[in-house]
């Protein structure tokens, strides 16, 4: 079975990434002791759904502290080298790491890396970040934060076809379509 990123979560992370600049983003899940990457901006599938500890790195000093983290790390810093960005082989010029959740817990970290204009991120950015990182908290406590099954075509097709024998009139059309596409390829 194939996963892909949630919409809500991946179109908040998109606009946090394009409102501040950065280069990199992640949205991380908590999931007991660990933090689960829910969305991403990297091309990788294999970062979708990766595991890091929940007291490593900078999301994980968010997670602990529930405090905002905007920084240019130094070169000994080892959250540098924790992390979804260690995972990547990624060592961050700036960060930003906001909390998500809600008044009562931390559910999550929305994690930037690597501003494109260089220089640190910005308290505008801080605050910007914190407003969107309100809304994936909003998703997260609904319960949208798990990643999106991704249907093979051939599946996709049965289930058309099925939904079509009982509303014959929306979905007929569609399932021919699918079936003669995946007839041809």
């Amino acid at each position: 079975m194939q996963f892909a990123p949630n919409p809500v979560l991946h179109a908040v992370l998109r606009s946090a990434v394009d409102a501040t600049g950065a280069a990199h983003g992640w949205l991380l899940v908590t999931e007991g002791d660990e933090l689960v990457v829910r969305a991403t901006t990297e091309s990788d599938p294999a970062v979708l759904a990766a595991r890091v500890p929940a007291t490593s790195g900078f999301a994980g000093y968010v997670v602990s502290s529930g405090q905002p983290l905007a920084m240019s790390p130094r070169r000994g810093d080892e959250r540098s080298a924790q992390g979804v960005a260690a995972v990547l082989g990624i060592r961050p010029s700036s960060v930003l790491a906001v909390p998500c959740g809600t008044d009562e817990a931390v559910t999550g970290v929305l994690e930037l890396v690597d501003k494109v204009a260089g220089g640190p991120f910005t308290f505008d950015d801080v605050e910007l970040v914190t407003l969107i990182a309100g809304i994936a908290g909003e998703a997260l406590a609904a319960g949208r934060d798990a990643p999106v099954e991704v249907r093979s075509p051939q599946r996709l097709g049965d289930d058309l076809l099925r939904l079509s024998a009982t509303d014959p009139a929306r979905y007929a059309t569609v399932a021919a379509f699918l079936g003669a596409l995946l007839a041809d390829g």
